[in-house]
């Protein structure tokens, strides 16, 4: 989560409302949303002083605002640059799938109807996502990010999950199909 909310910090300053407002638009699908979680993260990025606060008030009510410092940009950068590692990567629900043949036979296939209808959903959430990223390319946009470099990795992350969306709505329907063939 500190990664992540560095990374929204490193394009734009931000309050936790508004940081926990975009997670839970755009990065759901990634992480946690919940503003517990935003909050606990900024309080150690702020203790580590990888970010500052600045409080405001408008009318009765305090905002703080969220920058990222040189210390937060070398740890974020050090973070980004990393290799990706394939073995952080985990799908727990694949658990449930090597167990399902513990299953009453009754409950496999509606198990597997269900997560095929959650994969559908998902790709309609990411297309949604898709759209709103394509409508904030087409704005005007701050200066000082390489924001064509951003918003193309950014792409490739929701094209990635729609994809796998796809995938798996692909290869649970032929698993579906089998177990249905064989009532």
């Amino acid at each position: 989560m500190e990664y992540l909310i560095l990374g929204l910090l490193m394009l734009a300053p931000m309050t936790g409302y508004e940081l926990q407002r975009f997670i839970r638009q755009n990065l759901a699908l990634i992480c946690s949303h919940s503003a517990g979680s935003v909050q606990t993260a900024l309080a150690k990025l702020e203790r580590e002083g990888f970010v500052t606060a600045a409080e405001t008030r408008e009318g009765k009510r305090r905002k703080k605002t969220f920058s990222i410092t040189e210390e937060g940009r070398a740890a974020f950068s050090g973070w980004v640059a990393q290799p990706m590692q394939a073995d952080k990567v985990k799908n727990m629900e694949l658990a449930r799938l090597f167990f399902l043949g513990l299953a009453d036979p009754t409950q496999r296939a509606a198990a597997i109807r269900d997560y095929i209808r959650q994969m559908k959903e998902m790709q309609a959430v990411l297309e949604t996502i898709r759209e709103r990223f394509r409508q904030i390319q087409a704005g005007e946009l701050p200066p000082g990010q390489d924001w064509p470099a951003v918003f193309r990795f950014q792409g490739y992350t929701i094209e990635y999950g729609i994809a796998a969306a796809r995938f798996e709505q692909e290869w649970y329907g032929k698993l579906l199909a089998e177990l249905e063939e064989e009532v």
